[in-house]
């Protein structure tokens, strides 16, 4: 199939961002804003699911080889990725994601993967920016943090099994 599992995931992800930002208010009014953000939330995961395993599915075309202290540099990176996206409200949310692409663009020097995250960083920064202009709400609790330090732990566990690649150098 070649590059066209990861065209059609692509051009499905970010179709996914686009057409319900003209539908959102028929979709709350018949969902309820609660079944809107669940449903549009679970919707985006398995598309960038699925997009993240077209891009390993992808033909390989390196760019810039993987060095072992890449890997190292996102092993630091997403404790504070994580961190950020739970205690900062939505401009927390758009920084961590901003750190995970760029940390993940760095690391995987694959066309693919540099298509992939870099495009990703790019919606996250345009992200960060408007919701830096709606304030910052940051939410600093112990119980966010211990949250945060079990997401960080479960994504690191099982990033092999699930992405199908280890993340440890």
């Amino acid at each position: 199939m070649e590059w066209g599992e990861f065209t059609l995931a692509l051009a499905a992800f970010l179709g996914s961002h686009v057409i319900p930002a003209r539908l959102r208010g028929p979709l709350v009014a018949s969902l309820g804003k609660r079944g809107y953000i669940a449903g549009y939330s679970l919707l985006s995961l398995a598309l960038l699911y699925w997009l993240i395993l077209a891009a390993g599915r992808a033909p390989f075309v390196e760019i810039w080889p993987q060095e072992p202290w890449m890997r190292w540099l996102v092993n630091l990176a997403m404790p504070v990725a994580v961190a950020m996206a739970l205690v900062g409200g939505m401009a927390g949310l758009m920084g961590g994601f901003v750190l995970w692409g760029a940390a993940h663009l760095l690391a995987n020097g694959d066309l693919a993967h540099v298509v992939l995250f870099g495009l990703l960083l790019a919606y996250a920064l345009f992200g960060l920016a408007i919701s830096l202009r709606q304030g910052v709400a940051l939410r600093l609790t112990w119980p966010r943090l211990a949250l945060a330090a079990l997401a960080w732990a479960a994504l690191l566990y099982l990033h092999l099994p699930v992405i199908g690649v280890s993340p440890l150098p």
